[in-house]
């Protein structure tokens, strides 16, 4: 006698393959998006290679669905007999959807500034609560409400009319098993990429679908990248150039003739061969938040006239023509200008980790030799944790924008402070060591966006957009740079004081995927009572300032950075520029330009027919190796106390 099996309606299986094939469709709907709003990024692809973006670009689009969603799919699956408890898994599901949307969105609004996907800057902005709200409330403002509507709607048809209710039954205990299994081999290949042995799928391994960063761009996604830099702070990077060849290449390339190697361990670490005496000169810092030379019209020829004073600091200072900066976020600058070390993917971000290695600390070694040093930022003490970061370098002051005061009365609440208050804040600091020499370095913040409307003698341009907002705040920071100036001339310390205005990287500009439009900033040494006015044309990096810092002091004390002496101009020919672009580096010189994945080279800018793709892969590599040894063994500098 047949015995008949119960009739069953559970669809599970169904519902759970259905919210994985919306999450791909919606990942997939995202990656349109963005290859439609800023298809000038990708007009380089051909048809095939946008074709290969859109199909390898599941891949990682179902590592992050396996490894998000996945576990409540097996969740969900297990034959639990409460209707309550299928509604919770399906809420949640729901839940993660949304929020992957939601950061879809982010990255989408983020992408034109770095034409790349958010990485390590997840790690920076979530310490940062207030830009995230800020963000969150003016730019995100409409993609919020929508996504918390539709969240809402959700659950409300979950709860009213979802009415599905399991029940267990014996028959189908082989086909539970087989169905929690595979749930179980999609949560494991969808995470793994592939069916091969290794490592999960990651960033790097893009470049085995993707032969340019355009094409890496359309294949990834912002969810992807944050995640795998968000869990361990660094990038799986391989660079195969042999360590002891890499740091001989970039002994040859810094170490200047007048310098020694005091430890052969350390083989970064230099210092003068004879003794020098202390300079009485005073060295004032302003780190410029995302200036870029085209709106600077000394520096790019163009007639936006809101940079009058800085025109005129470019006329009478040290101008670097060819100067850049070391990434395009602001830690990198950070750690360029004040401790000459390079951010290379695969090492941990400053300020989550990297810091347990010992650096050679600027204003630490100024401290030590007499001078009073301090650090002050527009933005919250806790931005980025600077102020942190600065004391640990030795800055003997840190300070933020809960420590200035409003000095004016300005129309907008600016989420990342004023550069008025941030600069006079500064002078006060100066005036407090008027008998000592003194290091200081004040980070700018107004522009930033989301930004903030000044006062109305600054609104120069009256249009809505990205541009007219910047040009708008940049009149207001370059005003408050002669604010400064005037106060320092008024309180006698102008004359002994070498000005550094120096971006901590680019934003806005044109539109063009070059690394000299990207990474190139203005870095101006102002101080017409010591240094002539002149043009230097050779190429510069941020990595440069503490070696000329530390000689225009006369500093004695081993240190080490991965640049050389700004006004050092032999050999200037062979001068290059270390930058950082997302997973990539690049390497930037007079004659042209090569990015590079560490496995091969992604792109070539000729400059010159003198341009020598290859020796400029070989310098590359090179630095970014010894970089990355020397920091990693903790074999950058040796730390005496």
């Amino acid at each position: 006698m047949w015995i008949k099996k119960p009739k069953r309606s559970d669809f599970r299986v169904k519902l759970s393959v259905g919210i994985v094939l919306f999450a791909l469709l919606m990942f997939s709907a995202f990656r349109l998006a963005l290859f439609w709003l800023y298809h000038p990024t990708f007009d380089a692809l051909t048809a095939g290679q946008i074709f290969s973006a859109f199909l390898n670009g599941l891949r990682f689009d179902l590592a992050v669905i396996a490894l998000f969603i996945g576990p409540v799919i097996l969740l969900f699956n297990l034959p639990v007999n409460s209707v309550r408890y299928v509604k919770y898994c399906v809420f949640f599901m729901a839940f993660e959807l949304m929020v992957m949307a939601g950061f879809l969105v982010a990255d989408l609004i983020y992408f034109p500034y770095v034409k790349r996907h958010i990485a390590e800057e997840i790690l920076q902005v979530s310490a940062d609560w207030g830009y995230i709200l800020t963000y969150m409330f003016t730019k995100a403002l409409l993609p919020l409400l929508l996504l918390l509507f539709l969240l809402g709607v959700v659950g409300v048809f979950i709860h009213k009319i979802f009415k599905y209710r399991y029940v267990f039954d014996p028959y189908y205990l082989k086909g539970e098993s087989l169905k929690l299994l595979l749930c179980v081999l999609f949560i494991v290949l969808g995470i793994r990429g592939h069916l091969g042995f290794g490592k999960p799928i990651g960033i790097a391994d893009v470049y085995q679908y993707a032969s340019s960063p355009a094409a890496a761009a359309l294949t990834l996604n912002g969810v992807f990248t944050a995640y795998q830099v968000g869990r361990k702070g660094s990038v799986d990077i391989k660079n195969d150039y042999p360590a002891d060849k890499a740091i001989a290449h970039t002994q040859k390339l810094l170490i200047a003739p007048e310098e020694t190697v005091p430890d052969e361990n350390y083989p970064l670490m230099r210092q003068p061969k004879t003794p020098r005496d202390k300079k009485d000169i005073n060295f004032f810092i302003v780190l410029l938040e995302g200036w870029h030379p085209y709106y600077v019209d000394a520096l790019s020829g163009n007639h936006f006239g809101v940079t009058p004073v800085f025109d005129q600091i470019v006329r009478d200072g040290v101008n670097f023509t060819n100067a850049y900066a070391v990434g395009l976020r602001s830690m990198f600058g950070f750690a360029g200008v004040l401790a000459g070390v390079p951010l290379v993917p695969g090492l941990p971000m400053f300020g989550y980790g990297l810091e347990l290695t010992s650096f050679f600390r600027l204003p630490g070694a100024l401290a030590d030799n007499g001078w009073s040093t301090f650090f002050a930022q527009t933005s919250n003490r806790d931005s980025y944790r600077l102020c942190s970061l600065a004391s640990y370098l030795g800055a003997q002051g840190s300070f933020g924008n809960e420590d200035m005061k409003k000095l004016l009365p300005y129309i907008d609440s600016a989420p990342f402070g004023y550069d008025y208050d941030g600069l006079m804040f500064g002078a006060e600091q100066v005036e407090a060591r008027k008998n000592r020499n003194f290091m200081g370095m004040v980070f700018t913040g107004i522009t930033h966006a989301p930004f903030a409307r000044t006062l109305e003698r600054f609104d120069k341009y009256k249009g809505d957009t990205w541009d007219d907002g910047f040009k708008n705040t940049l009149y207001f920071a370059d005003w408050s740079i002669g604010e400064l100036l005037k106060r320092a001339k008024e309180e006698g310390w102008f004359d002994n004081t070498v000005f550094i205005f120096v971006a901590d990287h680019t934003s806005g500009g044109p539109d063009i995927d070059s690394l000299y439009n990207k990474f190139r900033i203005p870095l101006v040494f102002y101080a017409p009572k010591l240094l002539k006015p002149r043009t230097v044309d050779y190429v510069v990096s941020q990595l440069d300032l503490v070696p000329t810092l530390y000689n225009m002091a006369g500093l004695n004390v081993p240190y080490t950075a991965l640049g050389r002496d700004m006004f050092d101009a032999r050999e200037s020919e062979k001068r290059v520029a270390l930058v950082s672009e997302g997973v990539n580096i690049g390497l930037i010189t007079k004659d042209g330009a090569i990015r590079h994945t560490r496995k091969e080279i992604l792109s070539e800018e000729k400059l010159s027919d003198d341009f020598d793709a290859a020796a400029a892969e070989d310098t590359l590599l090179s630095l970014d190796k010894a970089a990355y040894v020397l920091l990693k063994n903790n074999t950058w500098y040796k730390d005496e106390q």
